[in-house]
């Protein structure tokens, strides 16, 4: 049960750090798009 249950834990931990990792570059790359479409205009 409690072997299930630490499993189960870190199933969501791994899942939310990709999560969390994707959002992530999501947000960079839309930073250095809109800083790129600044410089040129």
């Amino acid at each position: 049960m409690i072997a299930l249950d630490l499993n189960g834990y870190y199933n969501f931990l791994s899942t939310a750090m990709i999560i969390l990792f994707v959002i992530g570059l999501v947000i960079i790359f839309v930073y250095e798009y809109e800083a790129l479409r600044r410089t040129k205009s």
